[in-house]
């Protein structure tokens, strides 16, 4: 598992209730991370947040993060 994945998990695990209710995807090719959050829908509002704010600082986080190893990481969320 990269730290990418880890990071993710570690900040939806604290978000949702259950840890049932969530399942995180990896796929990192070369310099390209992408990352898929599959959630149920009842907890979709929690994971996006008000206007989209916990997503948007979700990817700033990990984008900085990336930055630092001249990656680039997609966080994409979807309904299961």
């Amino acid at each position: 598992m990269s730290k990418y994945f880890e990071t993710v998990d570690f900040w939806i695990e604290n978000l949702l209730d259950s840890t049932e209710s969530y399942t995180i995807e990896s796929n990192e090719k070369g310099k390209f991370v992408d990352i898929t959050i599959n959630v149920t829908k009842d907890d979709m509002g929690k994971v996006i947040g008000k206007n989209g704010r916990i997503i948007t600082a979700l990817r700033v986080l990990m984008s900085s993060v990336a930055k630092k190893d001249r990656k680039s990481v997609k966080i994409e969320v979807k309904e299961m």
